[in-house]
């Protein structure tokens, strides 16, 4: 029996440029003729990719027809979910250059991600897909390296309206700015002090705003990125191993923070 199995680079080759006649094999056992129907290609194009599956071991002959092995239907799988990943980077890549270099981003948030980015007329559209799941949510934690009175506002209203509670740490250097700012300092100053709130200060420089919204039937979580204190954009996620690699970082940050004592905003 071979044990050599076949080079990956050649099992790459053939999925970029067979993988659609290997898509219609993994869910159909089809002979030649049916097989370019389904594909719409030729009848020599179809005999070259089955040679070159059923070479690489990607698909057997069954029953007078063709159809996907174990090692097409993982092949299958891997490379669909590279194609959406890569193609999710391609999405993500003018969010994630304005990020620092040194900010901590997995490849695993990119898995099923959403791209939202802002509106440069109303930059604040970016936010409407996670400001729509605050009525589903018991919970919001996250971390911020701006804190702004609009967003006070909706979460206010969420904690007042909907018992949503908070945890959230901010940059030490932002609080030191709203104690300088009465305007803004007025009405953050009431939301800090809620009994549904918690804050948090951290001397650590914040890349971008993270936040974890947790319910009865909801995990999402995402960051939010920002440029010269506007918002460029949103990256969201509800695939849960994603919501734990977020929270792992909110907690780690939030575990080196210092309990804020939001009457000495009043002072």
């Amino acid at each position: 029996m071979a044990t050599d199995g076949v080079d990956g680079q050649r099992v790459r080759d053939v999925l970029r440029k067979r993988g659609d006649v290997l898509a219609a094999l993994s869910t159909d056992r089809l002979d030649k003729r049916d097989l370019g129907e389904a594909v719409g290609v030729s009848r020599s194009t179809v005999d070259r990719a089955i040679a070159e599956l059923v070479e690489t071991g990607l698909v057997r002959e069954a029953d007078g027809g063709f159809e996907a092995t174990h090692a097409g239907q993982l092949a299958l799988e891997t490379h669909r979910a590279y194609r959406d990943a890569t193609d999710t980077l391609g999405a993500a890549e003018p969010l994630l250059a304005a990020i620092p270099d040194d900010a901590p981003i997995s490849t695993d948030v990119l898995d099923d991600g959403t791209v939202t980015y802002a509106d440069p007329a109303l930059p604040e559209t970016a936010l409407t897909e996670v400001l729509s799941r605050l009525p589903e949510a018991e919970t919001l934690r996250g971390f911020a390296p701006v804190v702004k009175t609009n967003y006070v506002s909706m979460l206010e209203d969420a904690v007042v309206e909907e018992g949503l509670t908070v945890e959230i740490v901010v940059t030490a250097a932002t609080l030191d700015s709203l104690e300088n700012s009465a305007p803004a300092r007025a009405e953050i100053a009431e939301f800090f002090a809620a009994d549904a709130v918690d804050v948090f200060a951290t001397e650590e420089e914040l890349p971008y705003a993270l936040w974890l919204l947790n319910g009865p039937d909801l995990e999402h979580a995402g960051i939010t990125v920002h440029e010269g204190g506007a918002v460029v954009g949103v990256l969201s996620n509800d695939d849960p191993d994603v919501v734990a690699t977020y929270r792992e970082q909110y907690e780690a940050i939030r575990d080196r923070a210092s309990r804020f004592d939001a009457d000495t905003l009043d002072q």
